[in-house]
This record gives structure tokens, C-alpha cells and sequence, in this order.
């Protein structure tokens, strides 16, 4: 597991520096005081400063080993050994000199300038339970989402040798949760989120704002994703405003996107996802939604089969945007077009406690009721849907709190 002398040396000399700044450090127990019963007042052993040197060091040399197994499995995961983390983790042992607070901090401060690994792959956690409680349990009013998410991203990843990477379209109005959805896949993927290197997002009116120079945001998009998954046996990019992209812009992604044939006994494989955020026809997926209403279905009995091949036809027919005329949606290379449908007055209750309970406030239903109501509903004689979804709703917390 270890990676050279240097390395213990390195993290021996950091946990002495931080033991000596730390006031109240322990000592083992069994370890007797030289400088007990000296009370000379020249004695050397008679220094408060040296005395408090003497007990740190021997604290730091009766630990030290179990700090460097639990620091090592923190930094590089990769090369921790199951069996000797369990060793530095006896039963009833609580880290009782640094604690596990100051071994975080520690660990990030180190990785700050110092590479925990070879690459970005060992932030990879691929935290599926954790993706699909935040599915069940933070998502409201998507269980097309749930459904869907989860199985492909999970299977696709799962994949041992992925022939193509994989490509996830949300569509739906604003508010209805494609960006938070795609916020759950980076937080629960890579330990590090939006921070990771392995994730890159691009906003098309931010990061591709002027039609001109599209050929140079081509290089400049190639060059990002080729330096990433150098970097990453898995990686994930997201185009958020993805109407807004050039079809241009997008024919980079093709490569990626069609199956290739295995390469013989290839040593790598890499894992890529590319998710699209866009607004573009949710109108046509509310239409759906409330004809089916109407005609007596419940919400959760609607199926992909009602809603994506409607989706996909009425992208490709749409004139005001690159992304429906892209050869990535004209020749069937996006693997999902995934809707989230409109929220309902139920939904944004749930949203409105959300936000509540993540800020620590205290709250009433009767007060939910109040922020719902603030919404506004379509179509005007239904009044069924949230028009802004679950957008706005901390500002309306923030009307009740002032």
C-alpha cells in the first residue's frame, strides 16, 4: 500500500506539526514521565515547553501508524488495503488525538498541492444507493426520472467494456428538476461533485456565446474532453441550454457517440456519459400530460411510450433551434430523451418543506399551503401546473422570514 519512505516521512513531519500545535494532546497510557519527581529548577526536564514536547512526541510515535493507514485510505483508496484499515480501526479506538475532523482537514489541505493519486480516478465513488435515496426521497413528481436514471447510468457504468458512450437527453419545463437531477449524478458519482476533475458542465450561452467562432470552440471542446478522459477512466460533461448549442459544435460529439468495434484486447476502457439540459419542448410534454389527465389516467401511470416518441419527433420538426437538427438527433445517437413532466400543487408543497428542513427552519402546513398558492398554475382553467415548477421557492421562504 505504501508508496515510498518518502511518503511516511511526509505525513510523520505534518502530524508532528499539527500535534504540537494542538493544545491537550494525549499520552499512551503505560508511559512513564522522565522528568516526574524532578523538580530542580534548572533541571531541563523542568521546562514546561520541553515537558509538553516530550508527551506530544510520544503520543505521536504511539499513533502515527494508525494516522498514516487512515490517512493513506483517505488520499489514495485505490491502493488501501481492507484489512489494514480495519486494523487502524479497534474496536472502541475514536482517533482521541487528532480526531477525524482534523485528519479531513489534514487530508485536504495536503491534497491541495500535493496529487493524491495519478489521476482524477480515485475521487470516483459511484455512490448508487446514494443516488438512488436522493431519487426517491429529494425528487418530487419524476418517476419517469427515477425510473430511468438510475437503471441506465447505473448498467451503463456496470458495463465491462462500453462500446460507446452513453447520452442522456432532459427535457421539460424550468423548475421541474433536470438540473438538480444532474447535480444527484455528480454528487453521488465523484466524491469531490462539480468540483471533480472528471466532471466538466458547459453553459452554451456562456461557454459558447458568439455563432462566429464556432471552429474554435470546437478545438476548444475537443481538447477539454480528450484532457479529461486522459485524465479519467470515467468521465461525465454536461451542456446545459443545450437548444442553444451550434449543430456544428455538436458534430464533436459524434466520435464519441457511435459503437465502435472492440480494438482487440484493449488495456483501457473509458466510461463517458454526456447529459443535455434543455427546455425545448416541454410544452409538447405537458400537452401529453394533460390530455392524459383528462382522460382519466393517474400521473404515475404515464409511460415512456406516451411521452418520447412524441418528444423526439416534435425536437427533430422544431426550426428555431441547432439542437433538434444535429446529427446527434437526426441519426438516433442520444441513447435517451428523458421528460420531466410538470409539477402539480402537491409538488411544490414538498419542495417548499425541502427547503425548509435544508435550511433548519421551522415550519407549518399551513404555511406550505401559502407558498404553493404564491405559484402560478396552467393552463388557466385547470390550473394544474406550477408554471416556474419548484423555481422561486427560496424566495418565497425568504418573504416569510422577513
Amino acid at each position: 500500500m505504501l508508496r515510498g519512505s518518502w511518503r511516511q516521512l511526509w505525513l510523520f513531519l505534518l502530524l508532528l506539526l499539527l500535534l504540537l500545535l494542538l493544545p491537550g494532546a494525549p499520552e499512551p497510557r503505560g508511559t512513564s514521565r522522565p522528568w516526574e519527581g524532578t523538580d530542580e529548577p534548572g533541571s531541563a526536564w523542568a521546562w514546561p515547553g520541553f515537558q509538553r514536547l516530550q508527551e506530544q512526541l510520544r503520543a505521536a510515535g504511539a499513533l502515527s501508524k494508525r494516522y498514516w493507514t487512515l490517512f493513506s485510505c483517505q488520499v489514495w483508496p485505490d491502493d488501501c488495503d481492507e484489512d489494514e484499515e480495519a486494523a487502524a480501526r479497534p474496536l472502541g479506538w475514536r482517533l482521541p488525538l487528532l480526531g477525524q475532523r482534523y485528519l479531513d482537514l489534514l487530508t485536504t489541505w495536503y491534497c491541495s498541492f500535493q496529487d493524491c493519486c495519478p489521476g482524477g480516478d480515485c475521487r470516483i465513488s459511484n455512490n448508487f444507493t446514494g443516488l438512488e435515496w436522493d431519487l426517491n426521497v429529494r425528487l418530487h413528481g419524476q418517476h419517469l426520472v427515477r425510473q430511468l436514471v438510475l437503471r441506465t447510468v447505473r448498467g451503463y457504468l456496470e458495463t465491462p467494456q462500453p462500446d460507446k458512450a452513453l447520452a442522456l437527453s432532459f427535457h421539460g419545463w424550468s423548475g421541474t428538476g433536470k438540473n438538480f437531477v444532474a447535480r444527484m449524478l455528480v454528487e453521488n458519482l465523484y466524491r469531490d461533485g462539480l468540483m471533480s476533475d472528471c466532471v466538466r458542465m458547459f453553459i452554451a450561452t456562456f461557454h459558447f456565446p458568439h455563432r462566429k467562432y464556432v471552429d474554435l470552440y470546437k478545438e476548444q471542446l475537443m481538447g477539454q474532453i480528450r484532457e479529461t478522459q486522459q485524465l479519467c477512466h470515467q468521465t461525465l460533461f454536461i451542456f446545459d441550454e443545450a437548444e442553444k448549442l451550434h449543430p456544428g459544435l455538436l458534430e464533436v460529439l459524434e466520435p464519441h457517440l457511435e459503437r465502435r468495434a472492440p480494438e482487440g484486447h484493449r488495456a483501457e476502457f473509458t466510461w463517458t456519459i454526456f447529459l443535455f439540459l434543455s427546455n425545448l419542448r416541454g410544452d409538447i410534454i405537458n400537452e401529453v400530460v394533460l390530455k392524459l389527465l383528462k382522460a382519466g389516467w393517474s400521473r404515475e401511470e404515464i409511460t415512456m411510450e406516451h411521452l418520447e416518441p412524441h418528444l423526439q419527433a416534435e425536437i427533430v420538426e422544431t426550426t428555431d433551434n441547432g439542437f433538434g437538427h444535429s446529427r446527434l438527433v437526426k441519426e438516433n445517437l442520444i441513447d435517451y430523451f428523458i421528460p420531466f413532466l410538470p409539477l402539480e400543487y402537491r409538488h411544490v408543497r414538498l419542495c417548499a418543506r425541502d427547503a425548509f428542513l435544508s435550511q433548519e427552519l421551522l415550519y407549518t402546513e399551513e404555511t406550505l399551503d401559502e407558498i404553493a398558492q404564491m405559484m402560478v398554475y396552467v393552463p388557466k382553467e385547470e390550473q394544474l401546473f406550477s408554471s416556474q415548477g419548484c423555481k422561486s421557492i427560496s424566495q418565497r421562504i425568504n418573504y416569510f422570514l422577513s
